[in-house]
């Protein structure tokens, strides 16, 4: 067991369950009603060329621009220039009209920027659809990752960290049967700019000694660059084997391989 680790931060999304198909629900509801109708199947296909790590280049800043283009095929050419050269966490954060393709959201707002689609209340009310239509479909919990996480819970302080609105992130983990699992629930934290903030505001220990804190998440930006700049430990979950990889103390794949990590901690 590792005795100087007294906090441990999670992510919801792609952390504590994995989706892995949601963007086709995403990409339809982006385009419906709109004149890239006849572009759905293509921008789900040309999207899951990036998770293969075959389109664009996961866990890079890219630029957030309106594209004018005629097909999807010249919409992904005209995303491939938007790239930006290397930045830190520091100047990212500084940096207006950047977007950190860190994990299979990211993708898919990436290509709702470029097409003008996310506008006003736009962009909310495609992303509530989508969790409405995850939730219609059933939300496959891990229970052996619930159990090793209240057992986590009976030696460190376990604070469970989202971007989400707070009912949207209690009906994922009713769904996950993990509602009475997290002792510390902190929604809509706005990651990675407030997240130190937000985990101050909670756990004021955790940043006063944040050798003994590991924060794990699936986009690194959000979830892990900030406790690393703190000098913190961290986890990244990724499914996709053949993306370029992040910056982290260790990588996983699976919710099963999370489980074996927590239960030598």
């Amino acid at each position: 067991m590792r005795q100087d680790i007294e906090t441990v931060v999670f992510d919801l999304d792609g952390t504590v369950y994995q989706n892995t198909v949601f963007h086709r629900d995403y990409l339809h509801f982006l385009v419906e009603g709109t004149g890239y109708e006849g572009w759905e199947e293509q921008l789900v296909q040309l999207t899951e060329e990036v998770y293969a790590g075959r389109r664009l280049q996961m866990n890079c800043f890219y630029r957030l621009e309106r594209l004018a283009c005629e097909t999807p095929q010249a919409l992904f050419d005209a995303l491939e220039q938007c790239l930006c050269p290397p930045l830190s966490y520091r100047q990212a954060l500084e940096t207006p009209q950047v977007l950190y393709l860190g994990d299979a959201w990211a993708v898919v707002i990436l290509i709702g920027e470029a097409l003008g689609l996310l506008m006003g209340r736009r962009g909310e009310e495609v992303f509530q659809r989508t969790r409405r239509k995850m939730e219609l479909d059933g939300i496959e919990g891990c229970p052996a990752l619930a159990e090793e996480i209240r057992r986590l819970s009976e030696r460190c302080c376990v604070v469970l960290l989202s971007n989400s609105y707070r009912h949207t992130v209690e009906e994922f983990l009713k769904q996950l049967g993990m509602d009475r699992i997290f002792p510390v629930l902190c929604c809509s934290a706005n990651k990675p700019a407030d997240m130190i903030t937000t985990l101050m505001r909670t756990v004021p220990g955790a940043v006063l000694r944040p050798q003994s804190v590991i924060s794990i998440g699936d986009n690194a930006f959000n979830d892990l660059m900030p406790i690393a700049e703190l000098g913190g430990k961290t986890v990244w979950l990724n499914p996709y084997p053949g993306i370029r990889r992040a910056k982290c103390d260790t990588e996983l794949r699976t919710l099963p391989e999370l489980c074996t990590y927590l239960a030598g901690l």
